[in-house]
């Protein structure tokens, strides 16, 4: 009589025991890492670190980079992005750039109907809300080739812009009059020429 009950516990607890490794399968995290270097001129001045860390429906997209160079003076730049995607939407943004000349932050959330914008960067301010859910912005553009028929939004201005696609390859973005053009060769994102209020550069993949 105690035979099958031994057998029974023991394929229970087997059963018990997979279903746990498979729920952990499921929940794994996973990550992608990409390097870039920032470039004017053909002059390096930068670094640039973008990853991609997915669980489950959730994902966040974060972006790192430091630049150094002479702008009327030495300028020294830190500047950072995390963007948290639920279920292929944007949910929460914030960015920050800290320089030797002032440090500014963004802040981009959803509330369930619209966007709560609190954003502040070089000689611009935005507390406006925004209509939502949008499933693209800067940080994800690194890991994901759009198609061009997508809402981009801007981590940093906190508004929407349309993304265009200009040939195969090569998507368009115009934020505040600064447009930059992202190419992508294989669905990977190789480059992007960035129009800047203090100075164009580059940013190239290098691994």
């Amino acid at each position: 009589m105690n035979q099958p009950r031994h057998a029974n516990f023991k394929r229970i607890s087997l059963l018990i025991f997979l279903g746990m490794v498979v729920s952990l399968g499921y929940a794994q995290t996973t990550k992608e890492t990409a390097s870039f270097e920032i470039v004017v001129l053909g002059i390096k001045i930068g670094n640039l670190t973008a990853q991609k860390t997915g669980r489950a429906d959730s994902v966040l997209y974060s972006v790192d980079s430091r630049v150094k160079f002479w702008f009327f003076g030495d300028l020294d730049i830190k500047f950072l992005t995390r963007s948290n995607f639920k279920a292929g939407k944007m949910i929460k943004s914030f960015s920050e750039s800290k320089t030797n000349r002032g440090n500014f932050d963004s802040k981009v959330n959803w509330t369930g109907t619209y966007y709560q914008v609190d954003a502040k960067s070089y000689k611009y301010a935005n507390r406006a809300t925004l209509k939502g859910p949008l499933s693209w912005c800067s940080t994800k553009l690194f890991f994901h080739e759009p198609i061009g028929q997508e809402l981009f939004l801007s981590e940093v201005y906190g508004i929407s812009v349309p993304i265009k696609k200009i040939r195969p390859g090569v998507y368009e973005i115009e934020v505040e009059g600064n447009t930059n053009q992202y190419f992508y060769q294989g669905g990977e994102l190789v480059k992007i020429v960035v129009e800047s209020p203090i100075k164009d550069y580059q940013v190239r993949r290098v691994n």
